[in-house]
């Protein structure tokens, strides 16, 4: 199989977002913050900054990620009832 450069180009963007996002989960588990290198890494890997530049919007920005990484650990930790159905049930035709 042959890559391209677009193809290539898609990976790295993902695997950086991914591994951003994952450094973005550890600091706010360890500090209760995500530092500004952080949120940029995760900007930089999705494409321009745009309003961002702003050191106000990207306070902002900072303070959603966190509160966006709070809320994925309270799904997460949500305590489910093993014999509760599933409330969507997919079927192949």
């Amino acid at each position: 199989m042959t890559v391209n450069r677009r193809q290539f180009t898609k990976v790295a963007g993902a695997a950086t977002l991914a591994i951003a996002w994952q450094q973005a989960c550890t600091e706010v588990g360890e500090d209760g913050e995500v530092t500004v290198e952080t949120v940029r890494t995760l900007l930089d890997a999705q494409g321009s900054r745009g309003i961002y530049e702003n050191p106000h919007e990207l306070e902002r920005l900072r303070a959603a990620v966190r509160n966006m990484i709070r809320v994925q650990e309270n799904l997460r930790d949500f305590p489910l009832d093993p014999d509760e159905p599933p409330a969507v049930v997919f079927w192949r035709g």
